[in-house]
């Protein structure tokens, strides 16, 4: 089972209906084919789609108005909404991880085209509807909320989570949920009931040696207490300590060289260590041994590059691609270097920009500027308005091969007749190091030429405009 689309409504930055973005579902065997990497300026809502999903499944703690999108005068008179659609094996996922009684429900919520659409929004927060494809609206059946979040689970780390707490043990911190879930599995074990007697031998056995010295203790309290307040039996009694009680005092060491707690490693190994352990504890809490089936989890990542090196963040991305053969991955970013892979083309790239207050999505693979799209020069430009000499050769390059124009007289004389000036000058130097007389050609040529000729220092140097304005003339020729 895998998240299809998301649809936000006044959600955020997200101003005005139907938001709609349809994600990249794995196929089981393609690298990235599961991968869907968010990208575009801060403040553009790409970390507002995590927030959307968290909001869909578990409501929202505190107060709602920070959700709600805000009008230009800062006011708000609308409801925030959230949509998901499931697609997949959804049937096999509410037989395993529904209780029973509720299985009913959610099997006649599969639609004809086996989808599952669920809704939450600020109207009532604590409501959780489902599509209804016989009445073709959404209804809210009873006690379904709880049932609704057994079905799949979602892992998030995000931007601002500080790695060294979520290897410290704690019940909502990576490291304390993933030995809490290896803990409760252990309790039934012959082990642990001997642990349980030896425990108890010592503690609560009037005949062991810990318990007749404080039985000295228990004496001597009582017997001021009968003086000063009156007759009763006063003793200790020591509790059986629950599992998860041991982990509390547990740290990680990292040993490369030198045996230290991770909390005095850098930043960007913790980060590391948070990220590994995230997706351990994905597959421990997904996989049920007993039912020998796989519960739905969808990865969550935040800017993943923080505090780690190139090479840390390009083996991160090669684990990711792997992962998300089977599985969904969702990743923001700013680094080139979860762009520069050859299986970008699998992977759903979306980008986030501003029109006006409100935030707008772009699927990249939807407009693509090459046979070969997405690339890195292509998805700078869009997502950040950034012009690089990587796609001014790519755009020439194109359009050289797309009207067999491979000299630069053919390229020049057809460029001319689409409408672009000769706007500048281009001086060659001659092997003996003699220049010639400078001669028009486009602005396209010019810097096209300086590129790819760096060691020719007679001409002046283009401007970041003249970049932008040569590569954007030549998009619209494409």
């Amino acid at each position: 089972m895998f998240i299809k689309s998301i649809c936000l409504s006044n959600f955020k930055g997200f101003i005005g209906e139907n938001h709609q973005i349809n994600f990249k579902i794995p196929d089981g065997t393609t690298a990235g084919s599961g991968l869907n990497i968010f990208v575009g300026e801060n403040n553009s809502g790409k970390s507002s789609i995590f927030e959307a999903v968290d909001f869909l499944r578990n409501g929202i703690k505190g107060e709602i108005d920070r959700i709600i999108s805000k009008s230009e005068d800062n006011t708000e008179d609308v409801q925030a909404c959230i949509e998901l659609t499931f697609f997949g094996d959804i049937q096999n996922s509410i037989n395993h991880f529904v209780q029973s009684n509720k299985q009913a429900v959610f099997t006649s919520s599969i639609t004809r085209n086996n989808e599952l659409r669920a809704r939450r929004s600020t109207l009532d927060c604590k409501q959780l509807d489902l599509w209804n494809e016989n009445s073709q609206g959404y209804s809210n059946p009873n006690g379904i909320d709880a049932p609704f979040k057994k079905l799949f689970e979602t892992n998030f780390i995000w931007a601002d989570t500080n790695p060294n707490d979520e290897a410290t043990f704690g019940s909502t911190t990576l490291c304390g949920m993933l030995l809490k879930e290896i803990a409760q599995a252990h309790i039934t074990t012959s082990e642990y009931r001997e642990f349980q007697d030896s425990f108890n031998s010592v503690f609560n056995n009037p005949d062991s040696e810990l318990r007749q010295k404080i039985a000295v203790v228990e004496q001597k309290v009582q017997r001021i207490f009968t003086e000063q307040f009156g007759q009763a039996d006063i003793h200790f009694r020591f509790d059986e300590l629950k599992i998860d009680s041991f982990f509390k005092s547990a740290s990680i060491f990292i040993d490369d060289g030198v045996d230290i707690p991770m909390s005095e490693k850098g930043n960007g190994m913790q980060r590391s260590v948070a990220l590994a352990l995230l997706q351990v504890y994905a597959e421990e809490l997904a996989h049920d041994e007993e039912r020998g089936q796989t519960k739905p989890f969808y990865l969550f990542i935040d800017e993943p590059e923080l505090c780690l090196h190139p090479k840390g963040q390009t083996k991160l991305l090669e684990a990711l691609l792997e992962i998300s053969k089977t599985k969904q991955v969702f990743l923001t970013t700013h680094s080139p270097y979860f762009l520069v892979t050859p299986h970008l083309s699998n992977v759903g790239l979306f980008i986030f920009r501003k029109d006006g207050i409100s935030n707008i999505v772009e699927d990249a693979s939807l407009e693509p500027m090459f046979p070969w799209s997405p690339t890195w020069g292509e998805i700078n430009f869009k997502a950040y308005k950034l012009p690089t000499v990587e796609l001014h050769n790519e755009l020439y390059g194109r359009l050289q091969d797309m009207n067999g124009k491979f000299s630069e007289r053919d390229f020049e004389q057809w460029i001319n007749a689409q409408g672009i000036q000769f706007s500048k000058h281009w001086a060659r130097v001659n092997s003996d190091g003699t220049v010639r007389q400078p001669y028009p050609v486009s602005l396209q040529t010019f810097i096209r030429n300086h590129i790819h000729h760096p060691e020719n220092r007679q001409n002046t140097l283009y401007t970041e405009d003249e970049l932008k304005q040569s590569i954007e003339e030549m998009i619209r020729l494409l």
